[in-house]
């Protein structure tokens, strides 16, 4: 566990906390606050699984494990691929295969779709949850594909065969049930 902290003094690190803050992070609060004036405009109901408690623990409960799922994703670039988590910050200098990116190939993705949906759970934002979620996932999920065609041109028949062993997105069953094996790597 100790490398994944000593990344806390790589500068990469840092560049995409800047990033984080002073553009995703406004760009995230922008939607929700706009999906929460469309839910007030269509009068579409907000949602509410059982009461407010369970649904900000709910909320909590996936922001977090969004957040982990980046965090695990993002030390693995940099610890193993010797690089930046960010394409404009710095390419990784070697592939990374292991951890996270064995049981899918952007892991980065879900954690960020988990944390975005219960930040939209967390403000009751149908419009959010159902409309802009889909829309950024589709986004996010359009610029995985481009990226692909750019690290097959990088890392070649090593590229190849790692596409054809892991999945793309959604991890298999069996690799979800060995997650305690893989989070002691």
């Amino acid at each position: 566990m100790k490398p994944r902290f000593a990344i806390l003094f790589r500068r990469e690190i840092y560049m995409m906390l800047l990033i984080y803050l002073f553009i995703l992070f406004p760009i995230i609060f922008t939607l929700l606050y706009i999906s929460i004036k469309l839910d007030l405009y269509f009068r579409f109901t907000p949602i509410m699984l059982i009461n407010r408690t369970i649904n900000t623990t709910f909320s909590i409960f996936l922001i977090s494990i969004g957040i982990y799922i980046v965090w695990w994703a993002y030390t693995n670039l940099v610890i193993i691929g010797d690089g930046s988590p960010a394409q404009m910050l710095g390419q990784t200098k070697r592939l990374v295969t292991k951890g996270p990116y064995s049981i899918v190939r952007h892991p980065s993705i879900m954690g960020k779709f988990l944390g975005v949906l219960g930040v939209g759970v967390l403000f009751n934002s149908f419009a959010f949850v159902f409309i802009v979620i889909p829309l950024l996932l589709f986004y996010a999920l359009f610029e995985r594909i481009r990226e692909e065609k750019r690290l097959i041109q990088i890392w070649k028949d090593e590229y190849l065969n790692y596409k054809k062993t892991v999945p793309f997105i959604i991890p298999r069953l069996r690799d979800i049930l060995l997650l305690p094996k893989l989070l002691n790597r």
